[in-house]
């Protein structure tokens, strides 16, 4: 049965390898959706910031394909199965953006249809807690990102992530800081206040910024002093580079 939900705003769909976070080197059929609530300055994907009248599919040995947006909730789960049929082996279906909580409801219905046989990840920016619970019983793991006023350059949004914390830490969960050397070491505290009262730990990853040519904003010592301030109190923290910028790919 097709959805009523309203129909939702795609930017494209592709097979890559996982470039983040603990699920680093598989392989993900990303979904990355259009529009989102936040403009921070490192934004790597700037053309799926806002919704546009069309979205790209790209398979692996053709020309890419450009269809009309909308689409319904019942369309992107057919997509989404025929990508999995036809680009096997696949780890996990990942939900991107852009911020794919800001269409929750669509995306809920979309995988309430779809029941897809493998993992559904979903890479959020961790201010919207109250659409997660929208899609949390359909998803199985979360990639949160803390985001630091200093280096974002948006407001701060201590509160929201407490609350998405304590929402998506009943998934297989791990949390993304980025940091470049404009990041204030009071910012990394206050991130780590959010997490270390948490058990298990979180898996953690310090991320550092990279610019247009794909060449980190941090160097090695400021990058160190950083991990150091955080691993006093957080025992899951690891360095981690987005490895897809380094290989040079989507």
């Amino acid at each position: 049965m097709e959805s009523s939900a309203k129909p939702g705003y795609l930017s494209e769909i592709f097979v890559s390898f996982q470039g983040e976070g603990a699920h680093v080197g598989r392989r993900h059929l990303f979904v990355r959706l259009a529009g989102c609530n936040l403009r921070c300055s490192y934004c790597d994907t700037p053309d799926s910031l806002e919704r546009t009248a069309g979205y790209t599919i790209r398979r692996r040995g053709e020309a890419a394909i450009n269809r009309e947006n909308p689409v319904t909730a019942g369309e992107l789960a057919r997509l989404i199965a025929a990508m999995l049929d036809r680009e096997t082996p696949i780890d996990a279906v990942a939900l991107t953006g852009g911020e794919p909580l800001m269409q929750s409801e669509f995306l809920a219905a979309a995988l309430t249809v779809g029941g897809f046989r493998v993992p559904v990840l979903l890479e959020t920016n961790g201010v919207l807690p109250r659409r997660l619970t929208d899609v949390l019983p359909l998803i199985d793991i979360v990639s949160m990102d803390i985001k630091l006023p200093s280096n974002s350059h948006e407001g701060a949004f201590w509160d929201e992530h407490a609350h998405f914390l304590d929402l998506a830490r009943a998934k297989d969960l791990y949390v993304k800081v980025l940091v470049d050397e404009s990041t204030l070491e009071a910012d990394v505290d206050r991130a780590v206040s959010l997490l270390a009262p948490i058990t298990p730990p979180i898996p953690t990853f310090l991320q550092p910024i990279v610019d247009g040519t794909g060449h980190p904003t941090i160097g090695g010592e400021r990058l160190t002093e950083l991990y150091l301030l955080a691993r006093r109190r957080l025992q899951s923290l690891r360095v981690l580079p987005q490895t897809h910028k380094l290989l040079g790919i989507p």
